[in-house]
Parts: C-alpha cells; sequence; structure tokens
C-alpha cells in the first residue's frame, strides 16, 4: 500500500494521532472483522518475565541496564512517593537463523518484536495499566520516517527507534523501556515445573523451518515450556495475531498465578540466572524492584488492560489499521489518564446497561451471583453526584468463559467498576479489561450496547 508522501505532524501529548492519514480513509471502509497481552495481572509480574524485576536486586547492573539517548525518567517510585511512569515493555523471540541455529539470545539485535505493550503506573491512584499494540500496526517509524509494521521498529533501530516511533505514532511520552527475550518464557515454565491452560479450540500447525510443531486439542493442558511457546505463538486462525495476543494474555495471567506461589521461591536462584540473559532496560536496579513490589501490592482487580483496535488490511501487506476514535479512548483511558475526554458526553442519569455472558455450569448459580449487583451508587468523589443505578440488559451463555469485567463505554469509571468488583463474588480478583465500542472484543459482549459486560466462568 502506498502512503502519503508526507508524514504527519507530530501529536500532541493529549491527542492520538494516527501514523498514517491512510488510516481514516480506510476506517471509513467496510471490513469483516476478525476479532481481538497480554494480559499482565501478576502480583509479581508484569510483561511475561518482569516479575524478574523482584529478583533484580541480585543482579550485577552491568547485565541489564542499558542507557537510551534522549530518555527521560523523572520519577522513582519510592515507597509513598506518589508519581507517573510510562513504560514500553517489548518481548522478542529470538529463534533459529536461516540455517537452523538457534541465534544468541544475548544478542538482542536486528530482530522484530513479538509483542509490545505500554505499561503506566500511577503510584498515587495505586493503579497499573496495560495496552498492547498489534505487531501488524500500520505506523512512521520515528519522526518522519517510512511507513512500516510497528514490530520492526526494535530490529532497524533498536529501543531508541521503538521509542520514538511509540511517542510520534500516539502522543505519548515514553519514560522507560524493558526488552524481554520469550525464550526466558520458556525456561521459566520449565523451572516452575509448567503452567496449566485451557485451551478452547484445536490448535494445529507446524513449520520445519522455525522447529515450531504446534498441536493441542481443547481441554486443560500442563503446558512444558517449548508447550508454553508453542502455544503463545499460534496465530493460524480466524483471528490471526490479534487471536494470539488474547492467547499471550491468558498464558501471562496462569503464569503469574504460578509465580506467586510460595514454591516458587524455592527457585529464585534459577529464576536469577535465567533474568540476567533475557533481559535489557534502561530502569535501574532499585527501579525494578520498586515497580515489582508496587504490582504486588496494586493486585490483579486494578491492573486495567486493553488491546489498541483496529482492523486487519490486506491490500499489498498485511497491515493492523487502528481505529482512530476507539484507539483514542482506549489511550486516554488507560495512558494518558485524562477524564475530560473518555467522560465528555457521557449521560451519568441513565442506568448503566449490563451484560452478562456465563458458563452453562454456572447456570444454577447465576441468580445468586447477580443478586449482590449494586442497584444504586453513591458520589463519585471526582464528578459531580451521580445517581445512575445498574440494570441488566442481557444474559447468554458462553462455553468454558473464563471470569473478567469489561468496561465498554465512556461512561465507565472507576468508582463504577469498584463497586461491581466489591458486590459480586469473586470478581475482585478477575481481569479488568477496557475494550471500548467499536474495538475487536466481538467475543466479550453480550449485545453490542452495554457499558459493561460480566463474563463468569468456572473459575469464578
Amino acid at each position: 500500500m502506498t502512503g502519503p508522501s508526507q508524514p504527519p505532524p507530530q501529536p500532541s501529548p493529549q491527542t492520538f494521532a494516527p501514523a498514517s492519514s491512510s488510516f481514516r480513509k480506510e476506517e471509513k471502509r467496510s471490513w469483516s472483522l476478525r476479532g481481538w497481552l497480554l494480559v499482565v495481572t501478576s502480583a509479581v509480574m508484569v510483561s511475561a518475565i518482569l516479575a524478574f524485576a523482584l529478583f533484580s536486586f541480585y543482579l550485577s547492573p552491568a547485565k541489564i541496564v542499558i542507557p537510551i539517548p534522549g530518555s527521560s525518567s523523572p520519577i522513582t517510585l519510592n515507597p509513598g512517593l506518589p508519581g507517573e511512569k510510562v513504560i514500553l515493555v517489548m518481548g522478542v523471540d529470538i529463534g533459529y537463523d536461516r540455517s537452523g541455529e538457534r541465534v544468541d539470545p544475548a544478542e538482542f539485535r536486528g530482530v522484530r518484536t513479538d509483542t509490545m505493550m505500554l505499561l503506566r503506573v500511577s503510584t498515587s491512584k495505586k493503579t497499573v495499566s496495560i495496552v498492547s499494540i498489534p505487531r501488524d500496526s500500520k505506523v512512521y517509524l520515528g519522526q518522519g520516517g517510512n511507513i512500516n509494521k510497528i514490530n520492526s521498529a526494535f530490529a532497524i533501530g533498536g529501543s531508541d527507534l521503538a521509542v520514538r516511533t511509540i511517542e510520534n505514532s500516539f502522543g505519548i511520552p515514553v519514560d522507560n523501556f524493558v526488552v524481554v527475550n520469550f525464550q526466558a518464557v520458556e525456561d521459566v515454565v520449565n523451572a516452575l515445573g509448567g503452567v496449566r491452560v485451557y485451551v478452547e479450540k484445536p490448535m494445529k500447525y507446524r513449520d520445519r523451518t522455525a522447529k515450531l510443531n504446534i498441536d493441542f486439542d481443547p481441554g486443560h493442558h500442563d503446558l512444558s515450556g517449548q508447550d508454553a511457546m508453542a502455544y503463545m505463538r499460534f496465530r493460524h486462525d480466524a483471528l490471526g495475531d490479534i487471536g494470539r495476543v488474547r492467547r499471550q494474555q491468558r498464558f501471562l495471567t496462569a503464569l503469574s498465578q504460578k509465580l506467586k506461589s510460595p514454591w516458587a521461591l524455592t527457585k529464585l536462584p534459577e529464576l536469577v540466572s535465567i533474568a540476567s540473559n533475557h533481559i535489557q532496560t534502561d530502569l535501574t536496579q532499585q527501579e525494578l524492584m520498586q515497580l515489582a513490589w508496587f504490582v504486588k501490592e496494586v493486585g490483579v482487580s486494578k491492573i486495567r488492560v486493553a488491546t489498541l483496535p483496529g482492523r486487519p488490511s490486506m491490500q499489498g501487506i498485511s497491515y493492523w489499521v487502528i481505529s482512530p476514535e476507539p484507539a483514542q479512548q482506549v489511550l486516554d483511558r488507560l495512558i494518558l489518564d485524562n477524564p475530560s475526554s473518555y467522560r465528555q458526553d457521557a449521560d451519568t442519569q441513565k442506568p448503566l446497561k449490563i451484560g452478562v455472558l456465563y458458563d452453562p455450569e454456572l447456570t444454577e448459580r447465576l441468580p445468586e451471583l447477580l443478586q449482590s449487583l449494586p442497584q444504586e451508587t453513591g458520589e463519585d468523589a471526582n464528578q459531580d453526584t451521580l445517581k445512575a443505578p445498574f440494570k441488566l440488559v442481557c444474559q447468554r451463555e458462553k462455553v468454558g468463559a473464563t471470569t473478567q469485567l469489561v468496561e465498554h463505554s465512556r461512561r465507565v469509571n472507576d468508582n463504577w467498576t469498584q463497586q461491581i468488583q466489591s458486590q459480586i463474588p469473586g470478581m475482585d480478583k478477575a481481569r479488568l479489561i477496557y475494550a471500548p465500542v467499536g474495538s475487536t472484543f466481538e467475543e466479550n459482549v453480550c449485545q453490542h450496547n452495554e457499558d459493561y459486560t460480566l463474563v463468569l466462568g468456572k473459575d469464578l
């Protein structure tokens, strides 16, 4: 696809600007959507291996601290010190070269990112937000560079170009970066004795060159390190790369639960060794420790995640074309923390509509679970008095549902969300997802017009 002759002006920090003017042209077309990370909901990890930050105190700074030109890190996450940080977390899949030999994982050079996430931590609000950026997203590289997939930025210009690409594409200042080699996931899973996940549908694919053999039947599986890598790399279904993002999110949630166990601490020396070889960052040891402990204290119910909305474009090169309005809504809510934007024009007096998706095995328990749903609300500390009751508008079965709370509209806010989390039994430990209207979370809606969706699974 041919891009515009001139790059767009650099966006202001409060305005989402698509990296190509062709985004809006493609947005108007009628595409057949194929659907939706990484959810990082661990008490001790962010991204696949940021849990290693807990162990970084024992590592040599020379092994993991790499300066990035022009970066700023004005905030130190000392206990009790309010502050905000935006961190670019990148996962690289360092595999095999053309001769079939494994690439040295310590190199971290010339490889595309398999995963990119923006992580925002707020020590004042005690919240964590994560936005996954699909690897095929169409952007300008850096400022005034060529149009390319966002995952090529790291391969071409390392962390410096990756950071500049994010900043110029989305108008978001990035304070720090973390690069994780996915080989670490394989090693960590093996060190922990495997991780249990639920496979929703058959997954079968084989690639001899990449030494990839995927063959999973539906049901629960105890994945070895190699199996876990295959599960997260699978993209050969109707959802393609977006489906892979979902699976990465589910797996990382399961891995985080395993890492929270006291037994995992007995593997500390082995995990430290793995971390030293598979992480690069410009964060100091102290910052990594503080960040990890902060995430641990926040807990899963205050870790909000989203995937940058868009749709596939198959004209020549396969791109993920970002949808400007829903993407702006995601960035306002999760990264920029701009409530005046994501709550604009929201009618706060009408009932908040809630849809419910539930596993059939919960049918008998459903009335009991929903009877605690609050019917009235109090006051929002940061807004005018709000009196909108909650209203159930849809209930539908979903086989194999995993418990989560999904926010959809501009009307949602932290107070409403916290009331639902506190009143519905077990919802305080569920994943928290933000998926605005027009995004690609089609599987997580009941009738497409609700403010919230409660997804109730057997794990509740």
